[in-house]
């Protein structure tokens, strides 16, 4: 059997449930970096060799390519060993790729000030920075999920791109799926746009664009530096830490699985927001 032919045997047999994107995405793995190498091979010809070629070959592209090749092609191998295809994996003579994560970076206080009045004229990206939505949290939120009467977001769905085309689907993990107060920041933008019909998008936009806009405001302000979209929800998760919320809230709130990563968040805080820290601890005593 051929690696490739294995692959598909893999995909079809023990990864049948996994999410559309997720699919699309070992696909293009395999397609762009793995079956050029090793497709048409005998499952038992490969080498650790050639798996670390096709790790090189992703890691032209980037750290986290390569990280991603790496744990498709240890999946696969480990797999064909526990279904007997195999003795032993070649991946296991191949060492995990290295791969530096990029930190979150809220935005300082004098950017945040700066652009709050920008931010709160466009809803998506004030869910961003007043909610700490998620890019397809945002894009999937509709107004049945708004409950004002009650200051409630209700987090059920994402949207995002599959093969071209924009997907609804269930949050990534079951602590995606959250109920969200609505912040007095956001409760009167929220209300300028509202709309009774229950099944429409609040942002009725490609995800990308939200990106698009939160660059154009970036230069148009000249902030001190350039933020991605996440680090408006980064903001909102430090700003909440800060402000003396108890972790395992801003856990909830920001749809975290573990406190581990909303410590981790907490952790990349600037040294503008730990000198405030400072002098605030300093007053109470």
């Amino acid at each position: 059997m051929q690696y490739q032919d294995w692959f598909a045997l893999y995909m079809s047999t023990y990864k049948r449930d996994i999410k559309p994107r997720t699919r699309e995405e070992y696909q293009r793995q395999h397609r762009t970096y793995i079956a050029p190498i090793i497709g048409a091979k005998p499952l038992e010809a490969v080498t650790p060799e050639d798996c670390q070629e096709i790790i090189n070959a992703a890691a032209v592209k980037g750290e986290r390519i390569a990280q991603a090749v790496y744990a498709l092609l240890r999946a696969a191998f480990r797999r064909a060993v526990r279904s007997r295809r195999l003795l032993w994996s070649p991946m296991d003579a191949v060492d995990r790729p290295r791969h530096k994560s990029q930190q979150g970076n809220a935005l300082t206080e004098s950017d945040y000030m700066a652009a709050v009045p920008e931010i709160s004229d466009d809803l998506g990206l004030s869910l961003a920075l007043f909610a700490g939505l998620r890019r397809a949290e945002i894009t999937g939120l509709k107004w049945g999920d708004v409950d004002l009467p009650n200051d409630v977001l209700h987090i059920r769905r994402i949207r995002h791109r599959v093969g071209g085309q924009l997907v609804e689907a269930a949050p990534k993990s079951s602590a995606g799926v959250r109920d969200i107060p609505i912040s007095p920041e956001l409760a009167p933008i929220l209300k300028s746009s509202y709309c009774l019909a229950a099944s429409m998008y609040c942002i009725d936009a490609a995800p990308e664009i939200l990106d698009r806009r939160w660059k154009r405001i970036q230069e148009a302000l000249n902030l001190s530096q350039g933020y991605r979209l996440h680090d408006l929800r980064h903001t909102y998760v430090t700003r909440a830490i800060l402000s003396g919320i108890n972790p395992r809230v801003v856990q909830y709130l920001a749809g975290h699985s573990s406190l581990e990563l909303t410590l981790q968040v907490y952790s990349h805080v600037n040294i503008e927001a730990a000198k405030a820290e400072m002098r605030r601890v300093a007053l109470l005593h």
